[in-house]
């Protein structure tokens, strides 16, 4: 490998055409400057000048050593702009969220995105697990879930918390001493994320009947994957589910819904997690404070 320093004492010597004004240019010796060339030389296994009295004349291994050389220095230039160029408003966001949490943050981020187009925001809809992988998989800079992960594995931040509601049809008849049966009674709209919200509700409700219930003891009437058809049976009669709260607000038919009223506020707490000891870049700062006002309104 060619010693960087001789690379640049050659183009020096190169631009300026003499031994003195090299020398007095890179704060050395003219012997040293001599030496220099002479490794350089012999590491080239050519001659890469002629001396032509106090000037020089390159050979043509010259005129490609510095070719060489000052290539060499403009992918470095460009490296290292690469690395600095950190602006709040320009690159590439890779973000992952649950079904739910998109719906409501992602309005958001394209209004967003509309005031920055230089920003490109890609936002992954996943379950927790699959949003971890995916940090770890370097698929996803930033991740929102509603568990704090593996702190050896994860950084994770506390930003807020989604409302939990029990949704049931419009004109159901219930209060804090009837819900329970009346949950029997309906059955669950079931979906990917339904049994871990009833468990979640049902223990911190506050209701007796409710913190007595098992969820597995509710027959489940039907099963959708697909959150904007979620409130579609429930709407219709078929049953009840739990959900976010927002979720209600984008539904087209929310007036055929009832959401089931508590004295206490039922909230899953989410959090921002990223690879441990990781600084993302610039472009994440206002969208991760974008997402958190919206977390933390009611």
């Amino acid at each position: 490998m060619i010693n960087p320093q001789w690379l640049e004492t050659f183009v020096t010597l190169v631009k300026t055409g003499n031994f003195t004004r090299t020398a007095e240019q890179l704060f050395m010796t003219q012997p040293g400057v001599s030496q220099h060339l002479k490794k350089l030389e012999e590491a080239c296994a050519c001659q890469l000048i002629i001396r032509l009295g106090k000037g020089i004349e390159l050979t043509e291994q010259g005129n490609r050593v510095y070719e060489h050389a000052i290539q060499l220095n403009k992918h470095e230039q460009a490296l290292l702009e690469s690395l600095s160029f950190d602006k709040p408003f320009e690159g590439k966001c890779l973000l992952a969220c649950s079904g739910a949490l998109a719906q409501r943050i992602y309005p958001l981020l394209t209004d967003y995105q509309v005031k920055h187009p230089k920003l490109s925001i890609h936002l992954e809809v996943s379950p927790n697990r699959g949003i971890l992988s995916s940090i770890q998989n370097a698929t996803c800079d930033l991740g929102m879930v509603t568990q704090a992960p593996d702190a050896e594995l994860f950084s994770s931040q506390s930003i807020g918390a989604e409302e939990l509601s029990i949704i049931l049809p419009k004109n159901s008849a219930v209060n804090e001493s009837n819900i329970a049966d009346k949950l029997v009674q309906l059955g669950l709209i079931n979906h990917p994320d339904a049994m871990h919200y009833l468990k979640l509700y049902f223990s911190h409700s506050k209701i007796p009947s409710l913190e007595k219930l098992d969820p597995n003891r509710i027959y489940r009437k039907g099963y959708i994957n697909q959150l904007s058809q979620i409130l579609l049976p429930v709407s219709k009669g078929l049953g009840f589910t739990v959900l976010p709260t927002k979720v209600v607000e984008s539904f087209s038919q929310a007036s055929t819904l009832h959401i089931f009223p508590t004295k206490i506020r039922v909230a899953e707490p989410i959090y921002f997690v990223k690879t441990p000891h990781r600084t993302l870049p610039a472009r994440y700062e206002n969208i991760q404070a974008l997402i958190k006002t919206e977390l933390t309104a009611h």
